[in-house]
């Protein structure tokens, strides 16, 4: 696949080994590949049509049309943008944990919480703890509002305690709550983008090591692309 998209004239992205681009004459078209799925997207749907010709006289492939669901990514593409969410997952998560009637909360974590090893606090299962906090990683794909919280618990995967399940907890009941949210790209943001910035940190902010928590947000037009919180 990479050896024939690279003889179609495709390169590919320095920082993601999946994704690839080609320039035609100002025109711009996108491939992105997971195992055995591809997305394809691009300026013209006369070039988007002519590489799926390419590539169909090589690789046996369905064309499964508008992307709708990916990788439990739901995909809404009205006249006026795009939208990204994971309501699907987020309900299969309650769910899963048996918190598909808990009562939202308005934040992923309690203001000002602080969390360390708390040794003086009830163990719990592991395993269970690991389950959930890799689901709320996976979801932080499309919901940055609760990166940090995410991030913050994630710190305790071993010897884990009931307050850290709790405030674990409290991040569904806030999933609960935002279960319809997501992230809208609207198709005029081309016309104004404009790169815009945030970052801050907690200094000094872990209670086991002092060492600080620092996080990031970026928008073009008027959606974000990136974000981070990192210890």
């Amino acid at each position: 696949m990479d050896s024939h998209l690279i003889q179609l004239g495709f390169s590919k992205s320095q920082s993601k080994a999946t994704l690839y681009v080609k320039n035609i004459n100002g025109e711009s078209l996108v491939v992105s590949i997971y195992v055995d799925d591809m997305l394809v997207t691009g300026s013209k749907i006369e070039l988007i049509q002519k590489f799926k010709y390419e590539m169909e006289k090589v690789f046996e492939m369905t064309d499964l049309g508008v992307m709708k669901y990916f990788l439990g990514m739901e995909v809404m593409q009205p006249n006026d943008g795009f939208f990204i969410c994971q309501q699907k997952y987020m309900s299969d998560i309650l769910h899963r944990f048996k918190m598909q009637d808990c009562k939202p909360v308005s934040t992923p974590i309690s203001t000002g919480l602080k969390l360390g090893k708390d040794e003086n606090a009830e163990k719990v299962d592991e395993s269970i703890y690991r389950s959930l906090i890799g689901c709320l990683l996976y979801l932080t794909a499309s919901k940055p509002n609760i990166l940090f919280a995410v991030s913050l618990l994630s710190r305790f995967m071993y010897s884990t305690k009931e307050t850290h399940l709790t405030a674990a907890k409290r991040v569904l009941r806030y999933i609960k709550g935002t279960n319809t949210l997501g992230i809208f790209f609207p198709a005029s943001a081309g016309k104004t983008l404009k790169l815009v910035g945030y970052s801050d940190s907690d200094w000094g902010g872990c209670v086991e090591d002092s060492k600080s928590t620092s996080g990031y947000v970026f928008s073009l037009g008027s959606s974000f692309f990136s974000w981070s919180s990192t210890k």
